[in-house]
């Protein structure tokens, strides 16, 4: 039941990533509809910023007038929703795991099989889709530039495909947007950064996939 759960909530917010509002209401979130000059400041108090960031997918510049996004009405309630398995039994070998899910757009830091902690994410936009597959940390540099984009910045990268992909912070719009990386929050991607061992699995795929 809870996945079920888990697959309707992301598909509801994937409609609100296209603009199509809906007065439907999840427990602890609300929809709200971005209006000219609204900023996190305005829209809530400080302490619901995170939660804000991690439901809708976006960083603090995504607030695009017109997007309805979910807003905490009741904090406690709101902090609980969880898009990600909480167990992953095929895991359970390893001390530490992480999963990119594509299709909902959030990761799962997971150790011994059991989430540790989740996140959004930012994956590769049509025609630079994220590859699937299972694979190895190869390294990691705190300060980074992609060297295919313009020397771009991409810090707390985590290099996990010779093909060049990597998981590291850069701006999070609430849909697919990268070249093929799997970008992050700030907060989550030197969470990760640090958390993260070389050889430690990553593996991308979709949420329903063994």
């Amino acid at each position: 039941m809870k996945k079920i759960y888990f697959i309707i909530f992301s598909f509801i917010l994937c409609l609100f990533s296209l603009s199509i509002v809906s007065s439907q209401e999840i427990e602890g979130l609300k929809p709200y509809r971005i209006a000219k000059g609204d900023t996190l400041w305005k829209i809530a108090p400080e302490k619901h910023w995170e939660i804000i960031k991690k439901v809708n997918r976006i960083d603090e510049k995504h607030l695009i007038l017109g997007k309805t996004i979910f807003i905490p009405n009741n904090l406690a309630k709101a902090l609980r929703f969880c898009p990600v398995p909480k167990n992953l039994i095929k895991a359970e070998d390893f001390n530490r795991i992480l999963c990119v899910f594509l299709d909902i757009q959030y990761f799962g830091a997971y150790e011994k099989g059991k989430l540790l902690f989740w996140g959004p994410i930012s994956s590769g936009k049509k025609g630079h889709e994220t590859p699937k597959g299972k694979y190895k940390a190869i390294w990691k540099a705190k300060e980074y530039s992609s060297k295919k984009h313009n020397n771009s910045p991409m810090p707390y990268s985590i290099n996990y495909s010779c093909a060049g992909h990597f998981i590291h912070q850069q701006s999070l719009p609430g849909r697919p947007a990268s070249h093929g990386c799997v970008r992050l929050l700030m907060r989550d991607a030197k969470k990760i950064f640090y958390w993260v061992k070389i050889g430690d699995p990553i593996e991308i795929k979709n949420f329903d996939s063994p």
